[in-house]
């Protein structure tokens, strides 16, 4: 039972008590802290939690990391002085420009072999010239809220074009008490929605 519903049955079960006739009662302000209580709630679900989110390359869903950087857009331009006018810039737009995206995890078997499965496929394609000039593929990456509802997160990003450029698996040694890590870099041609 969610909040305003629990209040709801409250009010019908004794409504003597949760419909006060005196303004500014106890039970009032009870009643009014928990709706406030529950409309905060309800606005929560829609936050993204830093540390959940799962990545999907080519359909392969390449599972849950540990860290995502790169997720960057820059407007690049060239600020023009015009002769004799001394207190305007002009601006003049030249690209748009996004960061190679860096994603890191713990080794976990089944989702680092889906990893290693993927990057097979892309360096059939690369190698075969296969992947010319077509090269590179939607990636998502899926940012969920506190109750980890996959087929409807709080934000994602779709990678155009995106291809992997480096993957880095862990140091190993038998002295390092250090968890293994893996890191997969992609390149690609931006994530904002291109106008119809």
């Amino acid at each position: 039972m969610s909040g305003p519903e629990i209040f709801s049955a409250a009010q019908i079960a004794l409504p003597q008590m949760a419909t006060p006739a005196a303004p500014g009662s106890m039970v009032e302000s009870l009643v009014s802290a928990g709706r406030s209580l529950a409309s905060d709630v309800a606005k929560f679900r829609h936050l993204g939690l830093a540390m959940r989110f799962k990545v999907v390359a080519d359909g392969i869903n390449l599972g849950k990391w540990t860290s995502c950087d790169g997720l960057k857009v820059e407007f690049k331009y060239d600020a023009v002085r015009s002769g004799g006018n001394y207190s305007d810039t002009s601006i003049l737009p030249t690209f748009v420009s996004f960061s190679p995206v860096t994603l890191k995890r713990a080794v976990e078997f089944e989702y680092s072999q889906r990893v290693l499965l993927w990057l097979s496929q892309v360096a059939v394609e690369w190698q075969n010239g296969t992947g010319i000039p077509d090269i590179g593929t939607t990636v998502t990456i899926s940012l969920l809220d506190v109750y980890q509802n996959e087929e409807a997160p709080a934000m994602s990003w779709q990678l155009r074009k995106a291809f992997p450029v480096a993957w880095s698996g862990p140091s190993l040694s038998a002295k390092s008490t250090e968890i293994a890590t893996e890191t997969l870099v992609l390149e690609h041609d931006g994530f904002l929605e291109q106008p119809e």
